[in-house]
């Protein structure tokens, strides 16, 4: 470390004192640099490099018989504070990455328990396709739940196929018993286009209208207007409007698009409307009585149905 290494005097500049120095140290029988941790080798060599070469014998035969003496003595504290020193920054650093990563992002391990893909509630039929989301909303029940209404959603297997979501659907027999097919899990559903129209497909061919639950962010999360393409496929979208202004739906849903996530979800929401998609946004009715009334006149300044929905607070 920088500081710990202290300029030794210039060679040649009062050498004759530092060899008389020297030998008394030797003389004494003391091992010489006893309290100079961290620069004595550097001083001892300056001495045995600098003068003219003639040395009394007793000196001589003192620094043969200890030759390596001093050195032996520095390294161990030369070396000390880097191995009690260095290692302490590195493990900070990696707490600190592990962190930053884990941040906004709950994770609950599922000890035992199989990744859930396919869910029944209330009569309908729930997919669970995917854990991202381009929102860390306050109230999502994922904060605080390893599991929703006994079904666990975090997938710690990854994402599933097409095919694994349809073995799953066949393992609950008829499905013409369920009202609907909704996406709908522990995360934003639009970040799976291709498997969830696939599952489109293959849920209307066993006679299940489909409804989507999204936040409205999917032409922002796939770069592209994904609207056309969910014409014929999704029988209804519900978008979660949350907040009647970009300042309020930022302060509870913080997208990571920021302003362009509350434009883009109302914006995605007007396209649906143009496109002959069946579309509506949704509230949960604990927001208050003046943002519900906020939130109805966007809702119709689009021309735009609003669904007003309880707030779940247990599972």
């Amino acid at each position: 470390m920088e500081d710990e290494k202290k300029p030794s005097a210039p060679v040649g500049e009062g050498q004759g004192r530092k060899r008389r120095r020297h030998r008394r140290r030797h003389s004494g029988g003391n091992g010489g640099n006893v309290g100079n941790a961290g620069n004595g080798g550097e001083r001892s060599q300056g001495v045995q490099g600098g003068g003219n070469g003639q040395k009394p014998q007793a000196a001589q035969n003192a620094q043969k018989a200890q030759p390596a003496q001093p050195q032996k003595q520095q390294k161990p504290a030369q070396q000390q504070p880097k191995k009690q020193q260095q290692p302490q920054p590195q493990n900070k650093q990696k707490n600190k990455q592990k962190q930053s990563k884990q941040e906004g992002v709950p994770k609950f391990e599922n000890p035992g328990k199989k990744d859930t893909y396919v869910y029944v509630l209330d009569g309908n039929l729930y997919l669970n396709l995917t854990n991202k989301c381009s929102n860390a909303c306050d109230f999502c029940v994922r904060n605080e739940r390893t599991s929703y209404y006994g079904n666990y959603l975090w997938l710690t297997k990854g994402e599933p196929t097409t095919e694994k979501v349809v073995a799953a659907l066949d393992a609950l027999g008829d499905l013409s018993q369920y009202k609907e097919a909704v996406f709908c899990g522990f995360g934003e559903p639009t970040y799976r286009m291709t498997e969830m129209l696939e599952l489109c497909d293959y849920l209307h061919q066993k006679g299940l209208s489909t409804r989507l639950n999204t936040n409205g962010q999917g032409s922002l999360i796939n770069k592209r207007d994904i609207v056309p393409e969910l014409k014929g496929k999704i029988d209804l979208v519900n978008v979660s409007l949350n907040a009647s202004c970009y300042e309020k739906y930022q302060k509870i849903c913080r997208s990571q698009f920021r302003e362009a996530g509350f434009d883009g979800m109302v914006e995605f929401a007007k396209s649906c409307k143009r496109a002959g998609v069946n579309v509506r946004f949704s509230i949960v009715d604990c927001i208050g009585e003046e943002e519900v009334e906020a939130c109805k006149s966007l809702a119709k300044s689009v021309n735009v149905p609003l669904y007003i929905r309880d707030y779940i607070t247990d599972s």
